[in-house]
């Protein structure tokens, strides 16, 4: 999940309700806030209209921005104009820094309830903005492993191609027995497993550059593992060139070529795909 960084200038309002709301949406998400002068408690005032909407952040405490500096963040946020304008640099990674600006409920002024109106206008409009923000950029883009469909073909074959995968012979049994990792409506990963008889030969183990490193790869090859033993295959193979630890680790073992049933040697990625240097693996199943 992506990791966001709510910054203002004392991290005792606006940004604690702004990690908070992200939070509520979506306990998964990795959020912190933190101020660039932190002050020396959250305000009374947006604990309280928090409260009233059912979110907790009575134990939340203003941190500094310095606490941060080092880490990657997918987002960094900034929620008021004097954060945004001395945001320092960040040495981590920032994949995007956003600005959305809200007026500061604490500069309010008046009796106890016009006070109180501003901190609830600011976390209302924070509840749509930041709403907005999660259905668009994060719950939309969140991969989701689902099976392939027919209409997934030329995304799949493309995706091969810019892995440097063979994808001849791809439609042959596409989509049956292949998965694919949807990333927003783009094809983020593909697996497929091809039945020859009583085994299967997973091929097609390809993964978007962008989103290597977040174990799309084990979750394809898990699942299409699963759907091997669901439909009683004796055996899984495979053929690689450059991934053979990365099967290791997923329980296949190197076997001679010969040693290959024969129904897997017809196959497209057996006798065209893949060459004959590739290491051949396998998997027992039962």
């Amino acid at each position: 999940m992506p990791r966001i960084l709510i910054l203002c200038t004392g991290n005792s309002a606006r940004s604690q309700m702004a990690e908070a709301l992200l939070k509520s949406y979506d306990a998964r998400l990795e959020v912190w806030s933190a101020g660039t002068e932190p002050a020396a408690r959250v305000h009374p005032n947006a604990v309280r209209v928090m409260e009233e909407i059912g979110i907790d952040i009575s134990d939340a405490r203003p941190k500094s921005v310095e606490l941060f500096l080092a880490q990657p963040f997918h987002y960094v946020i900034t929620v008021c104009g004097q954060a945004e304008a001395s945001c320092p640099a960040f040495h981590g990674a920032v994949r995007r820094r956003l600005h959305f600006p809200f007026d500061d409920p604490a500069a309010a002024r008046g009796a106890e309830e016009q006070v109180l109106e501003a901190f609830r206008r600011v976390r209302d409009q924070m509840s749509v903005r930041f709403r907005d923000f999660y259905l668009a950029n994060i719950r939309a883009a969140t991969p989701r492993l689902r099976p392939a469909r027919q209409g997934d073909l030329e995304a799949a074959r493309r995706l091969l191609i810019e892995c440097e995968l063979g994808a001849e012979g791809l439609e042959t049994q596409f989509p049956d027995g292949y998965a694919v990792v949807d990333s927003g409506g783009e094809l983020a990963g593909v697996a497929g497993m091809e039945v020859y008889g009583e085994d299967g030969l997973l091929r097609s183990v390809a993964v978007a550059p962008e989103h290597r490193g977040t174990g799309q790869g084990a979750l394809l090859v898990r699942n299409r593992l699963e759907w091997a033993a669901k439909h009683r295959l004796r055996a899984v193979y495979l053929l690689t060139t450059t991934a053979a630890d990365f099967f290791a680790r997923m329980g296949f073992w190197p076997v001679e070529r010969e040693s290959v049933p024969e129904g897997i040697r017809t196959s497209e990625e057996y006798s065209r795909v893949c060459p004959a240097s590739a290491t051949v693996m396998c998997l027992a199943l039962w």
